[in-house]
């Protein structure tokens, strides 16, 4: 009796309803994600003037040795960022936002992994160890598995040991609530 009950529920007409029911739930599940996903922040795509002018004095012949400094506000490192990107069109990153503080510099954007844009975010302490740059990862918010997490974690401190190649060694980074004031010397 039971198994005749059993066999009534999945009879071809009710597998249709059924398999209905659950793709309608899913496009449904999905629609409210793309919904619920925040507007990406845009800022105009500018490179800080102190960052071009310290570059164009590097570039302009030997000033080995001479002192910089550059000031940069969080909506000035977003436009730089963006500068940068547009020019980098390859780089599966966009819509930089930037969050300075005494005790951290925040991050969020959005990515493309896997030929899907997801929005990601991370919180960095950056330190200075023989004039450049040293950061340890706070939080990273990715949503890929760990495997994959931890390669793109190692890819991230890969580039940032690229900072010996910089033309400047930083001296000292003051980082305030909304901006930092890095001062250096030409290598």
């Amino acid at each position: 009796m039971i198994s005749k009950r059993i066999k009534l529920l999945f009879t071809p007409h009710h597998n249709l309803w059924l398999g209905t029911l659950v793709v309608t739930l899913n496009l449904l599940a999905w629609v409210s994600i793309l919904l619920a996903a925040p507007e990406p922040y845009v800022v105009e795509p500018i490179r800080d003037p102190e960052v071009v002018e310290l570059l164009d004095h590097i570039r302009s012949g030997d000033h080995s040795g001479e002192e910089w400094q550059v000031t940069l506000t969080e909506l000035e490192a977003e436009q730089t960022i963006t500068w940068y990107l547009h020019r980098y069109p390859q780089i599966p990153f966009a819509h930089p936002q930037v969050e300075i503080t005494p005790d951290y510099i925040a991050g969020e954007g959005d990515a493309t992994i896997a030929g899907l844009r997801v929005h990601v975010g991370g919180k960095a302490r950056i330190t200075l160890s023989e004039g450049l740059p040293e950061v340890e990862i706070i939080d990273l918010s990715l949503p890929v598995p760990g495997p994959i997490r931890k390669a793109i974690e190692n890819e991230i401190q890969t580039q940032l040991r690229r900072a010996d190649a910089l033309p400047v060694r930083f001296s000292s980074a003051e980082w305030r609530d909304g901006e930092v004031i890095v001062r250096g010397i030409v290598r």
